[in-house]
Order: C-alpha cells, then structure tokens, then sequence
C-alpha cells in the first residue's frame, strides 16, 4: 500500500501543553479529584474522555478550561469514528473560545472527514490565522486542496507545513489508544504529500526530490524509493531506477513492494507482477505501476489501459489511483 494510503485515525494535536495547563489550573473545581489528570494524560480514550465530559459540564469551570476539557472529548469522538458527536464538541469549543485554535482546526479535520471541504477549509484558515506557526492546519488544508485538484494551493500549504517544520505535540489516536510518532513519521508525510502534489501536476524532478527525502525520513514499506524511480520514470531521467535497483540488491523492499520495485526495473513482467497479486489492492497497484513500464518502452496505447484499469479498481485513497488519473490526462493531450 503507498504512503498516503489510510493510514489510520490521524489527530494533530498540539493542544496537549495547553490542556495540561489549564486544566491543572482548575483541578480544585474539578467534579472529582482524578478528572484532570485523566482528561490530560490519560492515553486509554474511553477514561480520558469521561473525565473530559465531567470537567466541560462543571459550570463552575471558566469558559477557556470548558473549551479544551471538550477538545479533548472531541479527539476521542475522532479516535473512535464517532464524527457527528466529534463535531458536536469542537463546535461547542469554539463557541466557549473562539480564539482556541486547536478546535478550529480538529474542527476542520471532523469536517473534511465528513466531506464538507468549503466548511473545513474555513476552519482551518481561522486555525491558521490564530496560531501562524502551526504547520499542522497548513498541511491538512493542503491536503484538501489536493482532493480537489486545487495543486498550487496544496503545493503552498505542504511547503509552509514543510518549513514550519514537524509538531512534537502531534498524536496518532487508535484502537482506543494514543499514541506520538517520532517527528520523522510526520516530516514524511508532508514531503509525500508535496511529492505527490508536484507529480500530478507534472513536475517530475521536483517530485523526486521529495520523493527521495520521504525514502531518507521513513520508507518501511519502501514506497518512497519506488515514487522516486516512478518520477524519473515520467521526467525521462537515464538514472530512473538507480537508486530502486540498489534498494532491491541490499533487501530494502521485501514482500509486495518488492515485486513493484523488480517490475519497474524491468526484473519481471506486467504479467508476473498481475499474477503476484494476492488481492484486489495488490492488483490495482499492478495495473499502475505496469502503465509505468509501459511508458518506458512507449507503448502509450498499453499504459492507457494500464492506468485506466488503476483508476477503476484502486480505492480512491491510494496515491495510485490520483496518479492514473493525472497520467490518462497527460496521455490524452498528447
């Protein structure tokens, strides 16, 4: 599966800090003794969010510590797909304090998450114009952008997310757990997201080189090295599978990618790879990624059919499926 596949229930929270603030703040006021430090710490979603929904119903809490005791329900509505109650929170959040820019963007995410991009974007932006520093809000944003074909704008926003650097504070929220990446995790997905901007848009070298730093940050599944080759590929680079090939001789790619890296270096066919694939997602993934090798040897009626078969069959989350649509279009104007 590429990089930007789904990758899980994603929170970006950089509200930690401020939660433990104030709601250490108001412990004295706190329905019960333990709710604080639940609502804070807790990494078990159920507990934290008991805690939280006693600390927001506390009129005796202000406003500001009301808000982020629900922005904190709120991550947990998220982590457990409960996206209308979600909503419900972070609107609330924002009603207590509009200036709290971490319900404005979880907010955005719920939104955009629901399919409501025009509302998500807004909300997003006013997070945005509250807290300049956060890359977090750009990236989501751009990232919406790109959903809609609006490149240029995600290529802005996944640039500034880029410059703006990592959030320490964000967290990945799961099977009822919490859980914080290392900041690379994250760095990687803002230069695969560029990259995959970049590609779609038809400018291949700079596609690679994000491509190559998504390899260098976090590339389990070798995927990074794989859209670094696809790159050169399409920018008729003569080192195109260098650095794939070399992945492949030191063991980097195992299992499946591996079978798309020896595809794409031209080790087996278009039809060892379809008959490789062990399910429907494998195949999609085939079906691209031989559209590629099709284009090498410049058979375009091939690859037409090849990426035509990839837009058709992959779930729309895969990078693969953007890229076949944005490679159809290519071979159409030609």
């Amino acid at each position: 599966m590429s990089a930007m596949s789904n990758q899980g229930l994603r929170i970006r929270c950089r509200a930690a800090l401020i939660v433990s603030i104030v709601v250490s703040a108001v412990s004295a006021f706190a329905a019960t003794p333990q709710d604080p430090n639940d609502c804070q710490d807790s990494t078990d979603v159920p507990r934290m969010m008991a805690a939280c929904s006693s600390l927001s119903q506390d009129a005796r809490l202000p406003a500001g510590a009301r808000s982020m005791a629900l922005l904190k329900r709120g991550f947990g509505n998220f982590a457990l797909g409960n996206m209308d109650a979600a909503q419900a929170d972070f609107t609330e959040a924002v009603r207590l304090n509009p200036k709290n820019n971490y319900a404005h963007h979880e907010l955005g995410l719920t939104l955009a998450k629901k399919g409501d991009t025009t509302r998500a974007i807004a909300s997003l932006t006013e997070a945005i114009n509250l807290d300049p520093s956060g890359a977090a809000s750009r990236f989501i944003r751009g990232q919406i952008c790109m959903s809609e074909d609006r490149l240029d704008e995600a290529i802005r926003d996944f640039t500034d997310a880029i410059r703006l650097g990592p959030d320490k504070n964000t967290t990945f929220a799961k099977d009822q757990e919490v859980s914080r990446p290392e900041a690379d995790r994250v760095a990687t997905d803002y230069y695969a997201a560029r990259g995959d901007a970049y590609y779609r848009r038809g400018d291949f070298r700079d596609a690679a080189s994000d491509y190559d730093r998504e390899a260098r940050f976090s590339d389990p599944g070798g995927y990074g090295v794989i859209w670094g080759s696809v790159a050169r590929t399409q920018g008729r680079s003569a080192d195109a599978d260098t650095a794939l090939s070399a992945a492949l001789d030191k063991g980097r790619l195992r299992d499946w990618p591996r079978t798309v890296g020896e595809l794409l270096v031209g080790r087996i066919t278009p039809a060892a790879a379809l008959a490789s694939a062990r399910n429907a997602d494998q195949t999609c993934e085939a079906h691209y990624y031989a559209g590629i090798v099709q284009l090498k040897s410049k058979d375009t009626v091939a690859a037409r059919n090849e990426f035509a078969a990839a837009r058709d069959g992959c779930p729309t989350s895969f990078r693969e499926y953007r890229a076949a649509i944005a490679d159809l279009k290519r071979l159409q104007s030609q």
